[in-house]
């Protein structure tokens, strides 16, 4: 299979739908900005047409010569746009160092096609007659050359925004009127917004917009001397230096907001690398394209692959600089950009009035929005098909449950660890279920962010606390007690998950793992007069082998929790659980409908809130296509 070869498919498609919560990665946003509407579940598919994409063929021509070099992800990033093939190490590197935007085909590489395709006009011109000397060849080289990079890019979305920023350079130097640089780049940033809406979601169209913004910001405000400007040698360095010391500054706190963090060596790394890369890979891989000569490729991947080996040895040294903020909000961003515009345009001296105003009701919508202090919160994560469950006091955490792992990762990597960071919440003890994959696949990764960590569960690990029938703590002014298994169990099935009782004293919650009906039945038989709380973990994820009718009536909760994925294979949570549930009006709260759901305690108050609408509501957070049980 390769692209440009057709397809005739029978299957389902899926609207398009990812896990939200807060300090994560919002997949559902990044699909919105790059079009997708949904996955497709391929039943039976017959192949139409073979003939593979001209682009593909040459991905294909390159693919064995790149096979075989160290640093081939890399090199299909910067000639592709490819980025699926970089190894684990070399994004961690990249992105630690503040080099990400190197390995997105985007501005700096469009410009850099640009110069080169002028660059080789100007040279041919020196062999054509007089009445071709002109500026109009070389302009126009350049673009084909930026064209041809952006197409083998397959036109990615910030390769053909940087495309069409050069083309309206093009066209504003080409009229008689004299245009601002920062008028360029406001009407260029307005044209990619009317051509692409859509951009506004895109974290690089705001890096880019950021970035171009913070250069004419930085030249504007600290100008190089002339007398430096001059200088033979000087004069080549010091621009070099000046304007990564601006973009550094200037952009923390854009970058801060998306990356959760900065590296404040990030400047050397610029300084090291991207000159690597501008001067020493790109034109070599250009090079390439031009001369379809074999004995040349093999030259000039050697050479990319000798200077890349030769960049990337530093990078593992200033990547230790790395310092997470998990701080920063929106807020904090636009004041920032704000205050420097007020500055640059000297706004503050004819609309202080105006300003000021503008300011206090910024800050007063922000505090409106501020949620009341609580005594302790729980958070149920949005993990698909899993369990994590974060209770919060004092800034300190119990979890129960880890969620999933698969081969390259883990839900404590993709959602509990960035959760955690992002409220500055110190874990001290996670307490397991039971063995299964999809309730401890993210303990390990958990353990290596927090060493600390004490664990306890009810399959009797010499290193684990042990959960089983009986057992009673205190963690603040919560108090737990252990109501299932009656013994510890080495082969820990579904029916031997630890069943916990939290109480705050005003409210009780239920934790059940995954239960079954077998395990319900001894559990309401041994405890019946003791199983009332007001939120049920829903147990098994809502599974018909789950959630009897006596267990119901005997837990009586107002608030039902369910932890599932909303195209899970297993078909659940059942439609005929949750109606035993609707049946005696308990509250339904679904993660894969929801996302996130937080519930906050303050004595008998209770205040829920859910990602897709108290925590972060926004309209491409929306559950796209018909609800999975009709309201």
């Amino acid at each position: 299979m390769c692209a440009g070869q057709q397809w005739r498919v029978v299957g389902k498609l899926n609207p398009a739908h990812a896990s939200l919560n807060e300090g994560g990665f919002d997949l559902q946003r990044h699909f919105v900005a790059q079009r997708v509407i949904g996955t497709l579940k391929v039943k039976q598919a017959v192949q139409v047409g073979q003939q593979c994409s001209l682009r593909q063929k040459i991905i294909d021509q390159f693919g064995e010569i790149l096979s075989t070099r160290q640093n081939h992800g890399i090199i299909y990033a910067l000639m592709f746009g490819e980025r699926g093939r970089l190894s684990v190490e070399h994004i961690q590197l990249l992105q630690s160092t503040g080099l990400t935007h190197l390995i997105a085909i985007s501005g700096l590489h469009i410009g850099i096609a640009y110069l080169i395709g002028y660059l080789c006009a100007r040279l041919l011109q020196f062999f054509l007659p007089v009445k071709w000397i002109g500026e109009n060849l070389p302009l126009f080289s350049g673009v084909i050359f930026a064209l041809l990079y952006a197409w083998l890019s397959n036109f990615a979305i910030p390769a053909t925004r940087a495309v069409f920023a050069l083309l309206f350079w093009i066209y504003v130097r080409k009229q008689p009127f004299f245009c601002f640089p920062w008028q360029w780049a406001l009407w260029s940033i307005a044209g990619i917004l009317l051509f692409d809406p859509l951009a506004i979601l895109s974290d690089s169209f705001w890096l880019s917009s950021f970035a171009v913004l913070a250069i004419l910001y930085w030249f504007r405000i600290f100008p190089i001397s002339s007398t430096l400007s001059c200088h033979p040698i000087m004069g080549k360095i010091v621009p070099l230096i000046h304007l990564q010391i601006g973009l550094l500054i200037l952009l923390i706190p854009i970058q801060v907001l998306l990356f959760n963090g900065i590296n404040v060596m990030s400047l050397f790394a610029n300084l090291w690398f991207v000159p690597l890369i501008t001067w020493g890979v790109v034109p070599v891989i250009f090079s390439t394209l031009l001369l379809p000569l074999r004995s040349w490729h093999n030259v000039a991947f050697g050479l990319i692959d000798n200077i890349l080996e030769f960049g990337l040895r530093p990078l593992t040294y200033l990547s230790g600089f790395w310092t997470e903020i998990n701080t920063m909000s929106i807020y904090t961003v636009f004041f920032c950009w704000v205050f420097a515009f007020i500055i640059l345009f000297g706004w503050y001296k004819n609309y202080l009035g105006l300003l000021s105003c503008i300011g206090f009701l910024l800050f007063f919508t922000k505090s409106q929005n501020q949620h009341e202090e609580h005594d302790w919160c729980l958070t149920l994560l949005d993990i698909g098909h899993g369990l994590a469950v974060v209770m919060v006091q004092n800034q300190q955490a119990v979890l129960y449950d880890t969620g999933n792992r698969w081969s390259d990762g883990s839900n404590a990597k993709r959602q509990i660890i960035p959760f955690l960071k992002h409220h500055q919440i110190t874990p001290i003890n996670v307490i397991l279920s039971h063995n299964h994959l999809d309730h401890t696949g993210g303990t390990s990764d958990l353990i290596e962010a927090y060493p600390w960590l004490s664990l306890r569960s009810s399959f009797g690990q010499p290193n684990h606390l042990a959960c089983y029938q009986g057992q009673r703590w205190q963690w603040g002014m919560l108090r737990f007690e252990v109501l299932w298994p009656e013994k510890l169990s080495e082969t820990s099935h579904n029916n031997d998950s630890c069943v916990i009782q939290v109480s705050d004293g005003y409210r009780r919650l239920l934790l059940t793992g995954d239960l079954e009906k077998q395990g319900e039945k001894k559990l309401v038989l041994q405890n019946d007069g003791q199983l009332k709380a007001d939120i049920l973990f829903v147990p098994h994820h809502g599974s018909n082998t789950s959630s009897t009718s006596l267990f119901i009536r005997k837990v009586r909760p107002t608030l039902a929790l369910v932890s599932s994925a909303r195209y899970s294979p297993w078909k659940i949570p059942s439609d005929k659980v949750y109606l035993r549930y609707a049946k005696k009006n308990i509250q339904w709260l679904n993660t894969a409908e929801e996302g996130q759901v937080t519930i906050c305690f303050k004595k008998e108050k209770m205040e829920i809130l859910r990602y897709r609408k108290e925590i972060n509501p926004r309209w491409y957070h929306l559950w796209f296509g018909d609800r999975q049980f009709p309201l």
